[in-house]
């Protein structure tokens, strides 16, 4: 039995087809998109629909629309897009998500610090033994301790150099932070805090990329234990 046909608006028949072009590679990176004039023409639409469906486009960050100079595809992923979609999620609010997380960081993390470790030079490891051994502020702040953990395993994407993998990371951005910045209060130990990324940062300097999954994937499985405090840290 044949389903039945879901309508779209005009709106969203403009942004599937210039996904669509997008998608075949009629329109790359950083091309220009037809004027309003040209597209309207060639689909047949009006000047608000074909507005409303580019407007749907530039907030899925395909697109960028500069006013009077026309629309244009992005040259890179947009990961606020990505964590915008991502939102209704709310790892924050439910025990299980929040480990559901972890779980994707231990995924996503384990295999940019595998990459790293095959990539990095010695001006990587110099950022990083950095960021570990003269932590400043992050000694004496939450927000600070909570920052300095993630530009850890941020820097370990930059040096992973995985576009997709990088990508995702910024667009966990948000619920990540929120996890540090509770995961440092509850934890209390800040020197602990710091030191549990050293592994990491040893397995990446000895080229081991094996032991660089390894030591990602049990940092974060060491983050795990204290969920619930956190979860309920967050709701309070």
């Amino acid at each position: 039995m044949l389903g039945t046909v879901r309508r779209v608006s005009t709106a969203e028949a403009v942004a599937q087809h210039l996904i669509e072009q997008i998608r075949v590679g009629t329109f790359g990176p950083g091309d220009a998109l037809p004027s309003e004039r040209e597209l309207q023409d060639k689909l047949g639409v009006g000047r608000l629909s074909l507005r409303e469906g580019l407007a749907r486009l530039s907030a899925l960050g395909i697109i960028q629309v500069d006013h009077g100079k026309g629309a244009t595809v992005q040259q890179a992923v947009s990961s606020s897009a990505l964590g915008q979609v991502l939102l209704p999620l709310f790892p924050e609010r439910d025990s299980k998500v929040l480990e559901d997380l972890l779980r994707t960081r231990s995924l996503i993390d384990g295999e940019l610090a595998c990459q790293a470790a095959l990539k990095r030079t010695d001006k990587d490891l110099a950022a990083l033994e950095e960021l570990l051994d003269s932590p400043g502020q992050a000694m004496e702040d939450d927000a600070a301790l909570a920052e300095l953990d993630f530009s850890f395993h941020r820097e370990i994407a930059r040096i992973g150099d995985n576009a997709f993998l990088s990508a995702m990371v910024d667009a966990l951005a948000g619920p990540i932070r929120s996890f540090l910045t509770c995961y440092v209060k509850v934890h209390g130990d800040r020197e602990s805090v710091i030191e549990r990324h050293r592994p990491i940062l040893n397995a990446v300097r000895d080229g081991n990329a094996d032991q660089a999954r390894q030591a990602a994937c049990a940092h974060l499985q060491a983050c795990k234990s204290s969920v619930d405090m956190v979860v309920k840290s967050l709701r309070n």
